[in-house]
Order: structure tokens, then sequence, then C-alpha cells
């Protein structure tokens, strides 16, 4: 019987949230999707193997409301690969000068360092489309000779 009506609220909780979702939608226009591409530098903490480098990364997300989104990341430094999904938090609105914090989770290829990674970063929009784009991130490892891993990075973003 608790598992039919804990259903039944999870199910009504679920169309509360999606009529919420398009409601906002059509009251506010703004582009769902963006891909972008950074510089980046990764500062792991705590011994192993994995060392300072610089390099690239790829940032594809989707818009699920005015202020949030959800970003997945693939990044490479060296002979190291980063693969990450986050939730990107806009706490300002959007002006020109946009901040915002991420929480997720990141994995780095070659080294086994996973773990939850959260962050800050801002967007300085330049047209409705065009950004730059700033993030200072730190992911925890979980049994891992690498205790936390910070990355700094810098790059453009499109929205479409």
């Amino acid at each position: 019987m608790k598992r039919i009506v804990f259903s039944v609220v999870l199910s009504l909780a679920a169309l509360s949230l999606r009529a919420e979702f398009e409601e906002e939608c059509e009251a506010y226009e703004f582009d769902r999707f963006y891909a972008g591409l950074a510089e980046t530098v990764v500062l792991p903490q705590g011994g192993g193997r994995m060392s300072d480098h610089t390099g690239a990364a790829l940032r594809m997300g989707c818009y699920l409301a005015e202020m949030w989104a959800v970003e997945a990341e693939a990044a490479w430094v060296a002979d190291r690969a980063g693969l990450g999904v986050k939730a990107v938090w806009h706490w300002w609105g959007y002006e020109r000068l946009d901040p915002f914090f991420t929480f997720g989770a990141r994995g780095w290829i070659n080294e086994g360092q996973v773990g939850p990674a959260g962050g800050i970063g801002t967007f300085y929009h330049l047209t409705d489309s065009l950004s730059l784009r700033f993030d200072a991130d730190a992911t925890l490892g979980l049994d891992t000779s690498v205790e936390m891993v910070y990355s700094l990075s810098a790059g453009i973003q499109w929205s479409f």
C-alpha cells in the first residue's frame, strides 16, 4: 500500500513539474541547446601519477528551464581524458554577466579517478548566441590516490 501511495504522489509531482516547465517555456524564450570549446588547466592534488596539464574541453548542454541546464563535458589533457555530467544553476538571471554554479560527477580515464564535482563560473554574453565562459571546478576522488582534481577553463559557447 505504501508503494502505491508513493508512486501516485511521485506521478502527480512529475506531472506538476512538467506543466510548470511547459508554462515557463511558453512565458520565456531562451535558446535551449548550447555547445562550447574551452582551454583547460588541470591541477591534481594528493599524489598519484596524474600531473598538471593543459588541454581542451568540449561541452554540450540543454536548458531545462530559465535558470537550469544539464550538460555533458569531454576533456582531454596530455595522455588523459575526462568525462563529466553536470547541472548548471544560474543564480542571478540572464544579464550580460551571468554567474552560475555547477554540480555533478566527473571521471578521469587512465587514473580511475571518479567522483562528485562542483564548481563556479560565469558567462559574459557578447551577443544573444555567443558568450565567453569561465569555469573553476573541483572533483573529489573516491578510492584513488589522487584526492582532488581542480580545473580552470576559459572558452567560448554558442547557443542555438
